[in-house]
């Protein structure tokens, strides 16, 4: 048997009326004020994410939900050679299909998440919500946000020196989950990472990255307790994020 832990917390941003993100923890989702955590067997797929509902997209509460909803039933109905990569699409389509339901019709969302099968961690995400790697009092990215600044500088229209001083407009998304059939541009990313003693991954909605950069979220983590991510959210407070706030950190084979 392959014993991983993790912890989750996830709360609504300041000032608003109920929380637009949702986790995935093994196979169930929840939204609202969550604070979980516990043990896995990771001898078989164990699943987790987060879902970011897009605030300019209609009914962003439950964008996230449903997204997270949608997803949970591939995954569960998964076969054990299916890529990833095809999953997601095979997600995309369904949620574009609840445009059948006007009311539907605009909602968006990103998503990040990542399968633990013993120490082998596959990371995926779509849109700006994150995943990093912490290890060794670092926080490095395992994710890649579908951003307008990425493409520039994936297209070599611009530096990464550049990229340092460009404007918030190029931070815009260019890709997510959205229930719309004219908006075809659909990419994953997908990267592995073979968990090493000491190292945990954390996944994140940009409530915690765009109010902490990569060196102060290092720092937040770098004990090995997750007992109290609370703390984490007031970092964040204080340096004045006010969006919703949804962590997972995991831990390899203990």
């Amino acid at each position: 048997m392959k014993i991983s832990q993790y912890a989750a917390f996830s709360q609504r941003g300041r000032g608003k009326s109920h929380n637009e993100d949702a986790v995935l923890l093994d196979g169930q989702v929840y939204q609202g004020s969550v604070r979980e955590g516990r043990m896995v067997d990771t001898s078989q797929p164990r699943y987790f994410a987060i879902a970011d509902g897009v605030a300019i997209g209609t009914l962003p509460r439950l964008a996230s939900r449903r997204l997270l909803e949608i997803l949970r039933d591939h995954l569960a109905s998964a076969s054990a050679t299916e890529s990833l990569s095809t999953l997601l699409h095979r997600v995309q389509q369904d949620y574009v299909a609840l445009s059948e339901n006007p009311k539907l019709y605009g909602m968006a969302s990103t998503l990040v998440g990542v399968r633990l099968l013993g120490n082998a961690a596959t990371i995926f995400n779509v849109g700006d919500s994150r995943a990093y790697l912490l290890a060794d009092g670092r926080a490095d990215l395992l994710s890649r946000d579908h951003s307008l600044l990425n493409d520039l500088m994936d297209d070599g229209e611009i530096t990464a020196e550049q990229a340092t001083n460009s404007a918030s407009i190029l931070q815009g998304l260019t890709c997510q989950f959205i229930v719309d059939a004219e908006c075809d541009d659909f990419r994953a990313n997908i990267a592995t990472h073979e968990l090493q003693r000491g190292e945990r991954i954390l996944l994140c909605s940009d409530g915690l990255n765009e109010a902490l950069d990569d060196v102060q979220i290092a720092a937040l983590f770098a004990n090995e307790s997750e007992a109290d991510l609370v703390n984490v959210l007031k970092a964040a407070r204080r340096a004045g994020g006010s969006d919703d706030f949804s962590v997972i950190v995991l831990a390899g084979d203990q």
